[in-house]
């Protein structure tokens, strides 16, 4: 999606253009704002459905109270050297974990970060396919939804797996 002439546009404004060249029906809104738990509910109220891919603890953690609070499901996508994952989050459900229930409440994760250990573009490539299919899959109803599960890939040794989430009783975004 971006590209060496995109350096220094905002990158709200690059996915917008690119979505729009993609499919011209498709409604894009660029918000070119920094996202922190201060307007993480303004700027989330609304939506069907909230989907993380961003690069930080901090952040990820802030989207997951905004998603609990409002009552709409995060569909979480994150990668590692060699690892991606998926899943989808419901914290609000009283049977249902949240992304910190996961996690906890810490988002300090020194060494832990794509800075430090760098990413397989490909990988990036593929937990994003399956992010936005398991969005499709969200928002429509088809198939089982991911909803308590982890989906991980394991490049390395080119599995896939999946592990159930339980809901962490102590969780205080969740209040388990």
């Amino acid at each position: 999606m971006f590209t060496d002439a995109d350096i220094g546009a905002s990158k709200a404004g690059v996915a917008a253009d690119a979505a729009r060249r993609i499919n011209p029906h498709v409604e894009a809104v660029p918000v070119v704002k920094r996202f922190d738990s201060s307007n993480a509910g303004a700027l989330l109220a609304g939506a069907s459905l909230i989907l993380d891919g961003c690069d930080n603890f901090e952040t990820r953690l802030a989207v997951n109270r905004a998603a609990v609070a409002l009552e709409i499901p995060l569909l979480s996508a994150a990668i590692g050297a060699f690892e991606g994952q998926v899943a989808l989050y419901e914290g609000w459900r009283t049977d249902a974990p949240c992304y910190q229930c996961l996690v906890g409440a810490d988002p300090d994760r020194e060494g832990i970060n794509c800075a430090e250990t760098g990413v397989m573009g490909a990988l990036a490539g593929m937990v994003g396919t399956m992010a936005a299919l398991e969005t499709v899959r969200a928002l429509t109803g088809w198939g089982s939804s991911l909803a308590g599960r982890l989906a991980i890939v394991d490049m390395l040794e080119r599995r896939w797996r999946e592990v159930g989430i339980g809901k962490d009783p102590e969780c205080a975004a969740c209040r388990g």
